[in-house]
Formats: structure tokens, C-alpha cells, sequence
């Protein structure tokens, strides 16, 4: 009895030379995920988790957690208590633009964005979509192309300076005045709510809307649909106020105790210290790690229904990597900083909305060594550093508060984020004071509804027969 209890402990804290060194452990005794791999060395698990029914964690059983899709019912502790969220929820709002800022966009490199949906298969660039907006709360310094597929937004007064060709396939929204390069091209209506001074050439294929007594001083070709004349705000593109932003570090809290670790086997320090390379199987369950770091290559394979909370930093000089197959999901809950010296993936080029990760850290999120990465990054405090020296290539999307690009960066957004399998739980949202309230959609005397006009959705969502949509055709 001894000797099998032995067995269990050494097993569950993943020591794999203590486990070959009791006898009697033998490969049926305990399912672990090992820092060394499973047998042979694959990083398996060995043999299959046993799924406990009667443990629970936000009173959801792990047999019932793996059963169903979609993202979790995270539990957020709030100062009148525990309440749930609904995660699925939470990638909709958080994910409507390929690129979002909270503290503008400077950089001297191309940015270039279009979009396709993953429900319909992987990425094609002969049937790309037109989406993946590009938007910030703060202003827009660019000296590299600017080619957004979808709407372009700066709300900041400080407007938008370019010394590039732009091109935006759907609207324009700037706050502040627009100063743009050689050219400057938007799909449909454009609003200039300080007006424009260039000497490059200006084509709105729509209607732009501008203030009585704003400038419009443009010296090259002219090529503008109509012109409407009005006063008008542009809204904030980014929800970076704090009552809008995740608790990331309030749900890893709670994760911290209330988890999956011990029915499926998993040691929450097995991934502290990583010093030789891994590669493991993580099984479906709401998995709580104490932090992720090492100088060794990290790879792991999502298996199922799997949310990840880290409790501290993911930080490794080394690659990070976590596929996420079809069939399976990742809600990755980092509550500090991240910093990854070589390739960085959690997700899949075929189907980044299946992948989501929520970084809490205010530090640089460092991925400078990721020349394509896959999956929707949610950082809304750090400035995220990309492309040391190679072009990027992301599928999915980016929030951060400020990017630092030292290369080109193309961004295939991927549509079927803003239509997550949705948990059983998750309730669809009826009473509404904004169309935050209806996960985008249109807010129409307090009742979530169909829209009439763009204006009623979220940017930069567009009304398309009476939906809110990210995509313009």
C-alpha cells in the first residue's frame, strides 16, 4: 500500500527518474503528464485521463466540462461575490478588428489585413474576404502601407499622419485631422471629423461626411462619391476603458485552487523550469499552471475542451507552442507578462478562432522571433514587439496597447471568432444600454436587436441586412 502510494505522489509531481526508481510503479498505476514525455518520449499522457464526475469546478463537473464546446463559464470574484462569464462572450467584443490599439499605431512597416472565415475552411487568398479592420484610441503615425481590408478607425484628436500609400477596402472614422501620403483610398463613406490637408490624391468611394467649416484641402486627384456636411463625434474604436477590459488576474485567482490539475493528472509546476525540450498531450479540463518558462523548446497539443491559467509569467528563450487540432479548443489565461525569444503559436493557421489567449502583464510582450504565429492575442496593457528582422504572417487578430513592428505584418483575420460555439449557460443577451450589452449587435431602446444603420453596432462592425457583421462582402 506503501509502495503504491509512493507511486501516485511521485507520479503526480512528475519526477520521471523517482518514478523508475520505485518498483511496483508500473505504467497503469497513475495517469501524468511528465516533463520527460510519456512513454517512448512522446509527452503523452499515459494512457488515458480518468475523468472524476464528482469533483467540480464552477460547479461543472470535468465529465460534463469535456463533453461540451466552446469557451468556458469562466467565475470572476467581484466584490459582491463570485459571478459568471461567459468566455465566448468575451472573445466576441474582444476580437471584432484584426488590429486594435489602445495607444495608437506608429510604425515605419507595412501593415497589410484582409479576412476569411475558418468555418469554411482554411485561409485562401484568391477567396479572401474583405474584413480584418484595423482601429486605435489613440493616433495614427504611419510610414509604412497601410492596406486594411476591412474599416480603418483612429479616434484620438491627434488624427491620422501618413507618408504611404493607404488603402481601406471599408470605412474610415478619424477623429483628428487627416494629414495622408501619395494616396489615399476608402472602399465607402469616410468621416473626417477635423477635416484633411494633403497633396497626395484622396478617393472615398461612399459619401464623406465632414463639419461645417472643417478643411478640405486636397492637392492631387480628387475622387469623392458625396459630400455631407454635420457635426459628429468619432466613438472609441477599442474598448480599453477599464470597466471594459477582461479580469484576466481575477480568473486565474480563482483557478488557482478550483481546477482540473488532479483528475487529470497534471503537476502545476511541471512547466516552471523547462530545461530540456517538451512535448505533451494537454488533456481536455480547466488547467492551472503556476507559471511557463525554461531555455528549452516548449511544444503542447490541445486535446479537446482545454482552458489554460497561468499564475504567473510565460517567459522561455526558447519556442512556445500549443496546436490546437481540429476538434479541439484553447482558452489560454496568462495573468503576467510574456516573452517568448523564439517561435511563439498558440492556435492554427486553419482555424485561429479556435484559440484564444488573454495576457494580464503590463511588460513588452517580446515575439520577436515569430515569423507566423496563429490565434486571437488579447494584451491590453502590454506593448506587443513583433518581427525582429523577417515579415510576420498572423491568422486571427491582435488587441494590445501599443505595437512595435520591426518587420512587415500581414493579418488574416479570422471571421468565425465573433461566432463562437457558445457553452451551455451562456445566455443570449436581451435588455441592453449599448451595443456592448449585445456583444456588438444593435441596442435599440434598451432591447438587443436587428440594426438599421452601421451606426448602431459596435465599431467597426457594419449593418448587413439587419446584422452586425465583420465583413463587408
Amino acid at each position: 500500500m506503501l509502495e503504491r502510494l509512493l507511486c501516485f505522489l511521485t507520479r503526480a509531481r512528475a519526477v520521471p527518474a523517482l518514478v523508475a526508481a520505485v518498483s511496483g510503479c508500473g505504467t497503469s498505476d497513475v495517469s501524468v503528464l511528465s516533463a520527460m514525455g510519456g512513454p517512448g518520449g512522446d509527452g503523452a499522457l499515459d494512457g488515458a485521463p480518468m475523468v472524476d464526475a464528482r469533483a467540480t469546478v464552477d460547479g461543472e463537473s470535468r465529465a460534463a466540462y469535456c463533453a461540451g464546446s466552446g469557451p468556458p463559464i469562466l467565475v470572476d470574484d467581484t466584490d459582491g461575490g463570485p459571478v459568471s462569464v461567459c468566455a465566448a462572450q468575451l472573445a466576441e467584443l474582444a476580437f471584432r478588428y484584426a488590429l486594435c490599439t489602445c495607444d495608437g499605431y506608429v510604425s515605419n512597416q507595412a501593415l497589410t489585413t484582409d479576412a476569411f472565415d475558418s468555418s469554411d475552411g482554411p485561409y485562401d487568398a484568391a477567396s479572401a474576404l474583405q474584413g480584418g479592420s484595423v482601429g486605435t484610441n489613440g493616433n495614427i503615425n504611419a510610414g509604412g502601407t497601410l492596406s486594411v481590408g476591412g474599416s480603418l478607425w483612429a479616434s484620438d484628436p491627434t488624427g491620422l499622419t501618413t507618408s504611404a500609400v493607404v488603402t481601406a477596402s471599408g470605412e474610415l472614422h478619424v477623429q483628428g485631422e487627416v494629414h495622408s501620403g501619395p494616396s489615399l483610398s476608402v472602399g465607402a463613406d469616410a468621416w473626417m471629423a477635423s477635416g484633411i490637408q494633403t497633396s497626395g490624391s484622396v478617393t472615398i468611394g461612399g459619401t464623406l461626411h465632414l463639419p461645417q467649416g472643417e478643411p478640405l484641402s486636397i492637392g492631387g486627384t480628387e475622387t469623392i462619391g458625396a459630400i455631407a456636411t454635420g457635426g459628429f463625434l468619432v466613438s472609441a474604436a477599442c474598448d480599453c476603458a477599464p470597466q471594459d477590459l477582461v479580469d484576466i488576474a481575477g480568473y486565474v485567482a480563482l483557478y488557482r485552487t478550483a481546477n482540473d490539475d488532479a483528475a487529470a493528472g497534471i503537476d502545476p509546476k511541471l512547466l516552471e523550469n523547462v530545461t530540456s525540450a517538451v512535448s505533451a498531450t494537454i488533456p481536455c479540463g480547466r488547467i492551472y499552471f503556476t507559471s511557463i518558462g525554461g531555455t528549452a523548446p516548449i511544444h503542447l497539443t490541445t486535446q479537446g475542451r482545454v482552458a489554460i491559467f497561468v499564475g504567473g509569467n510565460l517567459s522561455t528563450t526558447s519556442d512556445f507552442v500549443v496546436d490546437v487540432p481540429s476538434g479541439s479548443e484553447l482558452d489560454l489565461f496568462v495573468e503576467g507578462d510574456v516573452t517568448v525569444g523564439g517561435a511563439f503559436q498558440a492556435g492554427e493557421a486553419a482555424n485561429p478562432s479556435k484559440a484564444r489567449t488573454y495576457v494580464g502583464g503590463s511588460g513588452t510582450l517580446n515575439l520577436q522571433g515569430a515569423a507566423q504565429m496563429a490565434g486571437n492575442l488579447y494584451a491590453p496593457h502590454a506593448q506587443l514587439v513583433l518581427g525582429g528582422s523577417a515579415p510576420t504572417t498572423l491568422f486571427g487578430s491582435i488587441f494590445a496597447a501599443r505595437l512595435n513592428a520591426g518587420a512587415d505584418l500581414t493579418i488574416h483575420y479570422d471571421d468565425a471568432i465573433l461566432a463562437p460555439a457558445s457553452s451551455l449557460g451562456c445566455e443570449t443577451p436581451s435588455s441592453c444600454k449599448t451595443c456592448r450589452d449585445c456583444l456588438g449587435q444593435s441596442c435599440n431602446s434598451g432591447t438587443c436587436g436587428g440594426c438599421a444603420t452601421s451606426s448602431q453596432c459596435c465599431a467597426p462592425l457594419v449593418c448587413k441586412a439587419g446584422a452586425c457583421v465583420a465583413t463587408i462582402q
